[in-house]
Order: C-alpha cells, then sequence, then structure tokens
C-alpha cells in the first residue's frame, strides 16, 4: 500500500482527505455529546443550589416560592443554553479545522500544479529501478543536447569565418577587376599611341620589370668587377684620340662572335657638364635616332628603357632593331661612370639572304674623367671620355657569325658613331647657350 502511494501521489492525496473527513465528524460528534452533558450538569446544580424555606409557611407561599424558584431556575438554565447554543467551543473548533482544510486544500492544489510544472516536490528515490531507468535515457539526451549546442557554437563560428574570407576574396576580385580593366585601357592606349615605320612592319615591345631586374643585376655585377681598376687614380690618361674595333672569332675569354668598339677622346668640357649631358639625354627618353621609346625611372641613378630603331644599309636594304637596356650611373674617385647592359633583337628582310633575325647581348661602360694639364690631378676644363661597347651574338654559329659581319656591325658601328656625335653637338650648342646668356 504504502509503494502504490509513492508511485501514485493523487490517489494517496484522496485516501488522506477520505479519512480527515472521517476524523472531523467523529471529533464533532464527540463534541456535541460533550456539550449536551455539561447542560445537564449545570442544570443540576442550579437547582441544589435553591434554599428551601426555614418556616412552615401557609401551601400558598410555598407554591408562590416554588412557581419563582422554579421560573428563576429556568431562566438561568435558559440564559446559560442560549449562550453555550451562541458560541459553543465545538463551533469554534469546527470553524479551525475547516480553516484547516481549506488551507489543507490550497497545499494540494500548490502541490499538483508544482507537479504539472515538472518542479519535483520531493527528493526521488536513486536506488528505485524505474528511477534509474528514466535517468540514462535523459542523461543520454542531455549530452546529445549539450553536443548539439557545442556543434552549432563551432558552425557559427565557422560560418563567421567563411562571411569574413568571402568578404576578403570579394575585395581581391573587385581589385584584380579594376586592375585589369586599367590594363586593358592602358594596353588600348599603348596601341593607338605606337607609331609604325612606313614599310617596316615591326612595332616597339615592350619589357616585363623581370627582364629589367635581370639588366640591372648584370650592370651591378659589372661595376663590381671594373671597381677596382676604375678607383685607380695612378692609371694614365693619353691625351690622344683612339678608336678600336675587336671581332673575337676563337672560343677563349670572349665568346664566338664577340665585337668590342672602344674609343677614348678629349673633350673641351668640364665632367660635370658631360655627364649632365649625357644623363639629360638618358631622362628625355633616348637618342632622337629612335623612332619609339619609353623610358622608365626605376631609382634616382638607374633609368629602363624599351626603344625601336631602323638603319639602312649600303646596299638599299634596312634593319630594324629592337633594345631592352638599363643604366645607370656611378660616383667614383676618378670621375662618373656610366654602365649599360641591353637584350637586342635584330630584323631584317634581305634581298640575298631573305628574312634574318639574330639576338644579341649588349653592354657599355663610359668613363667621364678630368683631364689634368702637366701631370696635374686639379679640375679642367678638358674631361676624357672612355667609353667601351660590346655586342655578343645568341648563335656563335658560321652563317650567324657572317651576318653579323655583314650587317650587324656596321649597324652597330653606325649607331656608335651617330650618339656620339649627338653628344658632341649637344655639348657645344650648351656651351654656346651659356656663352650667350
Amino acid at each position: 500500500m504504502r509503494e502504490a502511494e509513492l508511485h501514485n501521489p493523487s490517489s494517496s492525496a484522496s485516501v488522506a482527505t477520505a479519512e480527515c473527513n472521517d476524523i472531523l465528524e467523529a471529533f464533532l460528534q464527540d463534541m456535541s455529546a460533550l456539550d449536551q452533558r455539561e447542560l445537564r450538569l449545570t442544570a443540576t446544580a442550579s437547582t441544589a443550589k435553591v434554599s428551601r424555606p426555614s418556616s412552615v409557611s401557609a401551601p400558598r407561599s410555598r407554591q408562590l416560592t416554588r412557581a419563582q424558584d422554579r421560573n428563576t431556575l429556568e431562566t438561568a438554565a435558559t440564559r446559560t443554553v442560549k449562550k453555550k447554543r451562541l458560541n459553543p467551543s465545538w463551533l469554534k473548533r469546527k470553524q479551525e479545522l475547516e480553516a484547516l482544510r481549506e488551507e489543507t486544500e490550497a497545499l494540494k492544489t500548490r502541490v499538483e500544479f508544482l507537479r504539472m510544472k515538472g518542479i519535483p516536490t520531493t527528493t526521488p528515490r536513486v536506488n528505485e529501478p524505474e528511477t534509474l531507468e528514466l535517468k540514462e535515457p535523459l542523461e543520454k539526451e542531455r549530452q546529445h543536447y549539450q553536443a548539439a549546442l557545442e556543434e552549432n557554437y563551432l558552425l557559427k563560428n565557422r560560418l563567421q569565418d567563411y562571411v569574413n574570407l568571402s568578404g576578403h576574396l570579394q575585395t581581391v576580385l573587385t581589385a584584380a577587376a579594376q586592375q585589369k580593366n586599367q590594363l586593358i585601357t592602358m594596353s588600348f592606349s599603348a596601341a593607338r599611341n605606337l607609331r609604325m615605320e612606313p614599310g617596316a612592319g615591326y612595332q616597339l615591345r615592350l619589357a616585363s620589370p623581370s627582364v629589367f631586374d635581370m639588366l640591372e643585376e648584370r650592370v651591378n655585377t659589372r661595376f663590381r668587377e671594373l671597381e677596382a681598376s676604375l678607383n685607380d687614380t695612378s692609371q694614365h690618361v693619353s691625351s690622344v684620340d683612339t678608336e678600336l674595333i675587336q671581332v673575337y672569332n676563337k672560343n677563349g675569354d670572349r665568346n664566338m662572335g664577340t665585337v668590342e668598339f672602344k674609343r677614348a677622346q678629349l673633350l673641351p668640357f668640364q665632367e660635370t657638364a658631360i655627364s649632365g649631358i649625357i644623363w639629360s639625354i638618358v631622362e628625355m627618353g633616348g637618342f632622337p635616332d629612335g623612332h619609339d621609346s619609353r623610358i622608365i625611372r626605376r631609382s634616382e641613378d638607374v633609368y629602363a628603357m624599351d626603344s625601336r630603331l631602323t638603319v639602312c644599309l649600303d646596299n638599299g636594304d634596312s634593319v630594324s632593331m629592337n633594345t631592352h637596356s638599363v643604366m645607370k650611373r656611378f660616383l667614383t674617385a676618378t670621375g662618373t661612370v656610366l654602365l649599360l647592359e641591353s637584350n637586342s633583337d635584330w630584323m631584317a628582310d634581305l634581298e640575298d639572304s631573305g628574312s634574318w633575325v639574330q639576338t644579341t647581348d649588349e653592354g657599355g661602360c663610359f668613363v667621364i674623367r678630368s683631364y689634368g694639364i702637366n701631370g696635374s690631378r686639379d679640375p679642367s676644363d678638358i674631361s676624357q671620355l672612355h667609353s667601351e661597347l660590346t655586342l655578343r651574338p645568341s648563335d656563335p654559329s658560321e652563317n650567324a657569325r657572317r651576318t653579323v659581319n655583314d650587317v650587324v656591325i656596321p649597324s652597330f658601328r653606325e649607331i656608335v658613331e651617330s650618339r656620339h656625335q649627338f653628344v658632341e653637338n649637344a655639348l657645344f650648342d650648351c656651351l654656346r647657350t651659356t656663352r650667350v646668356a
């Protein structure tokens, strides 16, 4: 019976209510019987207390006395009964019990409400088998719920990371699209601005920054090789203008087919004037013999250039040359040094041999130093311009060497002489302008 009540709280509450009602009814009956008994005892005591007369009176007076006493006794008893009836003790207890019953009902209602909400009213017994059977699935569900919460948290963080990454990618794509549009616009603009030589059929070709980086590295390597000799102030400076062209047809220190142009001449100008004129020509985009050119300033002392020029041969044919070059300026103890490294593509349509293409690497060294009169090392108005230009063909075959001797060397010599002459003319023009001013 006790186990059934524990498993069924509602049936237990009903049984407890029935028992309370039976006890209350029995209690009320006992209190009523007790009140009746008290009334009888009170009436008997009142009758015994009435005194009898000491003298013998007439029968009439006895009867009157007895009648008065009877009336008095009945009045006192009636008053006592009415008083008891107005406020009996059992009624008070009944009211208290009813109040307790109402309070009990309210508490039972509260317990039932809390049980419906799922709030435990009593501590469950852990050792009961049914409770253990229910606890295991609940624990599993609780673990599944906690795992789902953690997974949702991780998924939310991952989603936020993907959103941020998508924003970054969108920014990069937008910037790339804008850069692509700019490059397309620049390509169209460059194509419109390129000037075509009539009948030549060739355009200016632009080199990538990596080509200029390679050429500048070659310039730095060349300067490290010449630095010791350039800083030697005891070198003899000849007062005679010299010019030398040398071709290396044997495989030795030079590659086969290598051509060197060396020239030394005195100019009646200061070292700073000569170096300034040559550097200004570079800054302005090169020599006027180039039909198309593009100049890029890489640093204060480094310029890169794309150029295309056409050279006419003695037999009436023409040769076009596309050149990518880098020139760098160095200041040494003996004077100003300008180093040049370039790559050139030679293209020609010859009547005898047809179309012809040749690639060459060029290196140049221009040393400008003051010429001291009578062995003096003091700066003077006379300077020496010493230039060395080296031409290295990429194809050392017999046919290529023949073409180099017949086409490249004459063309390159003409280019060197015309540019030397242009520098001298620019120097004399500058001197004349200075004197007029």
